[in-house]
């Protein structure tokens, strides 16, 4: 990951985690007031340098300045070790170098690339940015145990939702995404849950493999009969296409927000969704899967505009005089994370709405991410030998860098995220570099790795049945 914070010595420590704690308790007292999210700004929220001179008179020159406060990246943000600024500082200057000569899609991924330079997840070139500025297929990709499927089509490509795919322009899927790790920092993990935005896109694979079409992709493709067949399918341009959504949302058959109705297509949709899939639209989602067993989704970490996520938690958790559920299901995939305090509260109160026997399953995979994955932590240690965590790996490590304000660059607009607080969930996070507000919420939690380790496969998919979720039900027999 990138650089971790360091106290040269014994007695500094002492000193800065004193400053630390009486600052966290203040802005503590402080919270709903101004100053809690003034003082957290000065800190925290430090922005790239403006550009310099005059504005650009041409399209090399806008580049360069691009260029200019890209380079000023590793001044602010703090995931970096010196080896990786070392290595972005030449990048950099690499690109500089080419400017004159790159076409829209290697300039993109050449900043995607210095920027992954990181290693930290939240230190990328935003998945919006990916989606704005590079035209991509008519066709949304989704991974599964088994391979790469179509799961969401245009109207026109209906036919080929579901089919799986098994070469991009004359390259397998899993080869592609070997090739996408270089443009998104962090875990492996967190690269398959994105790396469908770079093989959806030509232009991007154009730059990569120069011998492909940068308008259209040749997909060799397996129907559900087992039929195989090749075809090509042109690049939207992507004002034609909805904006990029967190990882995991398109399995969910419901509309976005932006997508015009009946334009595009979803595999599932018009069929009994699991209720993992569903209600997207909200923070939350909570249903009664039997008279004991509460099923509570986590779509996102932050408070609805008009209702706080705490209070639609505690709705679905029932009031203390209500029988107590025998489990609890809280499903964190899909969730790309938020703002953790929101919830810390309610968190800490859902083992006390569980039977004395009862149990807490916690659903991760490599969706789960930031916000959600601080949640996962937290529900583990305050439900202690009562929770379970199923699934498979989150998209992050439980030490990282986030916080920081995101910058765009003045003429691309590629927008890219900075990281200025550091977290450590698995030790507890107690040095000057450390984000402030941890110092009154967070845990040592120790891992989250899953105790029952399934995927959700493709074949469950399609017929609607959520593998995890089934499993985590009835694992024992």
């Amino acid at each position: 990951m990138g650089g971790m914070p360091t106290v040269r010595s014994r007695r500094a420590g002492i000193i800065a985690l004193a400053a630390c704690v009486a600052i966290a308790a203040a802005l503590l007292a402080a919270k709903g007031d101004a100053i809690y999210a003034k003082v957290l700004d000065l800190r925290y929220g430090t922005p790239l340098a403006a550009p310099e001179g005059p504005p650009p008179r041409d399209a090399l020159a806008a580049r360069l300045q691009d260029l200019q406060v890209l380079a000023s990246l590793t001044a602010v943000d703090r995931s970096f070790t010196p080896r990786a600024r070392a290595r972005f500082a030449a990048e950099v200057d690499a690109l500089r170098g080419h400017a004159a000569s790159l076409d829209e899609a290697a300039f993109f991924l050449g900043v995607a690339h210095a920027v992954a330079l990181s290693g930290n997840a939240h230190t990328n070139v935003d998945l919006v940015s990916w989606r704005e500025k590079l035209a991509a297929l008519p066709l949304r990709f989704a991974w599964f145990p088994e391979g790469l499927y179509v799961i969401r089509a245009r109207s026109g490509e209906e036919a080929l939702l579901g089919a799986r795919v098994l070469a991009i322009d004359g390259h397998a899927p899993q080869r592609l995404e070997d090739e996408a790790a270089a443009f998104f920092a962090g875990t492996r993990e967190y690269v398959h849950s994105v790396s469908h935005v770079l093989l959806e896109s030509p232009a991007a694979l154009h730059a990569l493999h120069p011998e492909a079409s940068a308008q259209a992709e040749t997909l060799r493709l397996r129907d559900a009969r087992g039929e195989e067949r090749t075809v090509e399918v042109a690049a939207l341009a992507p004002s034609a296409a909805p904006r990029a959504v967190k990882p995991g949302r398109l399995r969910s058959p419901v509309p976005l927000a932006d997508e015009a109705p009946g334009e595009w297509h979803a595999l599932l949709a018009g069929g009994a969704l699991p209720p993992s899939l569903r209600g997207p639209e909200h923070v939350t989602y909570a249903t009664r899967l039997d008279g004991r067993t509460l099923y509570l989704h986590l779509w996102q970490v932050r408070d609805e505009p008009d209702e706080r996520i705490a209070t639609r938690i505690a709705r679905a958790l029932g009031n203390a005089d209500d029988p107590p559920w025998r489990r609890i299901v809280l499903d964190l995939r899909f969730d790309a994370g938020g703002d953790y305090p929101t919830i810390y509260a309610a968190i800490r109160a859902l083992p006390k709405r569980l039977a004395p026997d009862g149990e807490l399953l916690v659903l991760t995979d490599e969706t789960t991410f930031s916000a959600a994955i601080i949640t996962a932590v937290l529900a583990k240690h305050f439900a202690g030998s009562r929770a379970t965590v199923v699934g498979s790996r989150a998209g992050d490590r439980l030490a990282f860098w986030a916080e920081g304000t995101p910058a765009t660059l003045p003429n691309s607009r590629i927008r890219i995220g900075v990281s200025t607080g550091y977290h450590d969930w698995q030790h507890g996070c107690r040095v000057l570099a450390c984000w402030w507000p941890n110092f009154y919420y967070d845990v040592a939690g120790g891992s989250i790795e899953p105790a029952i380790a399934v995927r959700w496969t493709f074949a469950d998919y399609a017929r609607g049945i959520d593998t995890v979720l089934e499993r985590a039900l009835h694992r024992g027999g």
